[in-house]
């Protein structure tokens, strides 16, 4: 008689590109694979010290990783409760990181920059804590397609959701990257969080904005199609196409891929 229990790995990589048209990149990014933890942030462009906001948020999230723990023994009840209510006070003491510098710096006020972070709970079925500011998104490849799992901050979104643009106008509207929040510019952080049950095989993008003014959905979906399981390359080739597209703007893409590992024990 054998029986079968299951356990999760996930690989990630991360990479960022200036691009072919701005003269710094304020995208970062940051793969922490032993805490499970991934994000993208892409300081304000057209404002003072937006790479300053964005490195000064993923230096805090880098420093604050250890504190999500480490995968518990047995399944706990509590654990996704206390991981959200970590990941939003770790949002938000990077959000004030950005705060304290730029009174500290006067001539660095106003800077700030979006955020959008994941965090994988693998006990007892894969369970991932996304948390997005901003435009920056977080995708989820699964089975032949490509779902947004985050909503934009951004002004012409609004407009979408309140019936007042339809998405084609949107689409090409001239203010469709003013932001609505963003990291660092108000005294509280206004953050959305969502949840979602990864099966095996998934493959989570999170990405600035500079790979989604580029490419479409369904670009985006074509091009990490052949390399669904492979982080790395998923990564490479969304970065290549962009900068094929034109390359406007800083792009910044993170992959993850979650798989299952079935341990079989036998029992005599």
């Amino acid at each position: 008689m054998s029986t079968q229990q299951n356990r999760w790995a996930w690989r990630a990589f991360g990479q960022t590109e200036g691009g072919l048209v701005r003269p710094t990149n304020q995208d970062t990014f940051l793969v922490e694979n032993r805490h499970r933890l991934w994000a993208v942030a892409d300081g304000m462009g057209g404002h003072p010290g937006g790479d300053v906001a964005s490195r000064l948020v993923m230096d805090s999230l880098a420093e604050l990783a250890p504190t999500l723990g480490g995968i518990a023994s047995a399944p706990d009840l509590h654990e996704e409760e206390r991981a959200t209510d970590r990941l939003t006070t770790m949002a938000e003491q990077a959000h004030a990181s950005i705060l304290t510098h730029a009174a500290q710096h006067p001539p660095l006020y106003g800077m700030g920059t979006t955020l959008v972070m994941a965090h994988l709970l693998p006990l007892p079925k894969p369970r991932l804590l996304v948390l997005n500011v901003g435009d920056s998104r977080a995708y989820l490849v699964r089975a032949g397609t490509l779902t947004q799992l985050t909503r934009d901050h951004t002004l012409i979104e609004e407009y979408v959701r309140d019936g007042r643009l339809t998405p084609a106008q949107a689409a090409c509207h001239p203010n469709r990257h003013v932001l609505t929040r963003a990291m660092g510019l108000a005294p509280h952080l206004e953050s959305d969080l969502f949840f979602f049950d990864l099966l095996d095989g998934d493959l989570l993008l999170l990405c600035s904005d500079g790979l989604t003014k580029m490419l479409t959905d369904e670009r985006i979906l074509q091009t990490v199609r052949p390399h669904q399981h492979i982080p790395s390359l998923a990564t490479q080739a969304l970065i290549h196409t962009a900068l094929d597209a034109g390359g406007i703007d800083n792009v910044t893409v993170v992959a993850c891929t979650i798989t299952e590992i079935p341990d079989q024990a036998n029992i005599h």
